[in-house]
């Protein structure tokens, strides 16, 4: 095989590759994650961030601060273990 040919090759998978990944990053964009408690109701996208945070109206007056952050912390969880599950579906292995 000559250069040029060795050149247009890895040209070749260099553009295979970022359309793969372009591909992966596409579909991460569309994926989210949701967790209702009842009184609390959440949802985030595939990066952690999130997109919607419903509180009943009666935890503020029933909960105290500490019981708040205790079922918010618990709603986070569930997120967490959520994401945690489809990224080993989805590749096979734990998040790092």
């Amino acid at each position: 095989m000559d250069d040029r040919a060795l050149v247009d090759e890895v040209l070749r998978e260099l553009s295979a590759a970022a359309d793969r990944w372009e591909k992966l990053v596409a579909e991460a964009e569309n994926v989210t994650f949701s967790v209702d408690l009842g009184d609390i109701q959440a949802v985030t996208n595939s990066d952690g961030r999130l997109l919607e945070l419903t509180l009943h109206p009666t935890v503020m007056a029933e909960y105290t601060h500490g019981e708040l952050a205790d079922r918010l912390n618990l709603a986070f969880a569930a997120l967490r273990d959520e994401a945690r599950a489809d990224n080993e579906a989805r590749y096979g292995g734990g998040l790092h």
